[in-house]
């Protein structure tokens, strides 16, 4: 394996929360940040996610694992090892900032890290952790807790506060403003952590981006009221709402990129820009009807998987993978090897310029126990899905996929025995995960698509 590049002493991972790979280079935006960062780095064609939502995607990037090993989807265990608390012992300063509730300190996120902000109230981060569908669609587990801990009237007020609005999320100049601060003040080597959030519905960036789309006159009731469409009852959704939720989503797009640039711009300011291995990346993408679905289900579509990812500053073989199947659970193995550091044996990922590309990624996630799991070479996806006792072979030779027979070849034949050894690992039959994991993980399945 080629050395890493001698001066790289920073890691900076940008994570826009369901961004998808086609709004990115390969869609008609004006991105004149994402470009920048690719006309420096390297642009990964076929990059995948883990899962199809967050709470299944972010285990790969920042722990290094799948997101069912060590006991599965929710909180982070004391098992699983952590990037930040890695390169922290290697003498890194750790700082991260983000405000999607489940990647809060509620569900263990900011282990390793010195600095977290991760604007939490704290009753929205109980109810989060309690309700993760949200009080408002009638939890059943409301009356017990109640009972137990007599909090319902509070998690119901701070609830109430954000009801209705479409951005229960800080915008994104808060998370650039205080990743600049955080930069002015930190000594390298550093590793941070900026996670955007407005690019996941509900959007609704500032007026100046939404009238780039026309979309200027959109209200906040209206956007919450589609959204709670999209959630319930898709199908309800008009031609001409579904058209402007996307006018949003681009706008969201175009105001992200903004503020990832002033992040960028800081990086030159200080000079080290070329010492920082900057990954662009997503958790994962959204469906726009594609399938007659919206949002993120329980599949293994690309349009959910594929994200974009872009690797600046980064060693000189990374080209050479630009066009083979990268998952992010390559990227805590990168973080290490670009430091020059030895990549800790816990993480299940490979390592670009040393190990083989990869034959086929894998990715799944979980309801009520029951898993659904799938791997995708480039020219098949094989699922195994227990939440609907089906099993699905695609065709991706077309361009359009589609589900076929199974045909039974040395391709096929690999990626069966990967879903199947998968499986058999995770043991899923005699796993109680609702008792894991606070008892939970029965309701943690839809809150705002995430799951």
């Amino acid at each position: 394996m080629n050395p890493p590049k001698a001066d790289i002493k920073n890691v900076l991972l940008i994570t826009v929360d369901s961004l998808r790979y086609d709004w990115t280079l390969t869609g008609d935006l004006e991105l004149p940040t994402t470009n920048e960062l690719v006309k420096d780095g390297t642009y990964f064609n076929s990059a995948f996610a883990t899962g199809p939502g967050t709470s299944a995607s972010f285990p790969a990037m920042l722990t290094g694992t799948l997101p069912l090993s060590h006991s599965g989807l929710g909180p982070l265990n004391d098992d699983r090892p952590r990037v930040a608390s890695n390169l922290r012992k290697a003498g890194l300063n750790t700082g991260g900032f983000q405000s999607n509730p489940f990647l809060s300190r509620h569900f263990n996120y900011d282990v390793g890290f010195d600095i977290f902000e991760d604007y939490q109230n704290p009753l929205m981060g109980i109810a989060t952790k309690v309700f993760p569908r949200g009080i408002e669609l009638n939890n059943p587990k409301l009356r017990k807790v109640d009972d137990v801990f007599h909090i319902t009237d509070a998690i119901k007020y701070s609830y109430k506060l954000i009801k209705g609005k479409p951005r229960p999320y800080v915008s994104a100049d808060v998370i650039t403003d205080d990743t600049v601060k955080w930069l002015d003040t930190v000594n390298e080597p550093f590793f941070g952590w900026s996670h955007y959030m407005d690019v996941h519905h509900p959007c609704f960036p500032p007026k100046k981006y939404r009238a780039q789309f026309d979309v200027e006159d959109v209200s906040q009731t209206d956007v919450s009221e589609w959204y709670s469409k999209l959630l319930t009852n898709p199908e309800s959704l008009s031609e001409t709402e579904i058209d402007l939720l996307r006018r949003l989503y681009d706008a969201a797009v175009v105001y992200t990129d903004f503020q990832i640039g002033r992040i960028i711009r800081k990086l030159h300011d200080l000079g080290i820009y070329e010492n920082t291995l900057i990954v662009f990346t997503s958790d994962h993408g959204e469906l726009f009807g594609e399938y007659n679905k919206f949002g993120k289900p329980e599949r293994m579509y690309d349009e959910l998987l594929q994200i974009p990812l872009i690797i600046t500053n980064g060693p000189d073989y990374l080209p050479e993978y630009k066009n083979e199947l990268v998952s992010l659970l390559d990227l805590p193995p990168l973080f290490h090897n670009s430091l020059g550091l030895s990549v800790p044996s816990e993480y299940e990922g490979t390592q670009f310029g040393k190990d083989d590309p990869r034959d086929y990624i894998t990715a799944e996630h979980e309801v009520n126990g029951k898993v659904v799991v799938g791997a995708r070479s480039k020219n098949w996806l094989y699922e195994v899905d227990e939440i609907r006792d089906d099993t699905r072979l695609f065709d991706l030779r077309k361009p359009r996929p589609k589900q076929v027979s199974f045909d039974e070849n040395s391709e096929t034949n690999r990626i069966q025995e990967a879903v199947m050894s998968r499986l058999a690992d995770l043991d899923v039959e005699t796993r109680d995960l609702e008792n894991e994991v606070e008892g939970d993980v029965q309701n943690r399945l839809e809150d705002l698509g995430y799951l």
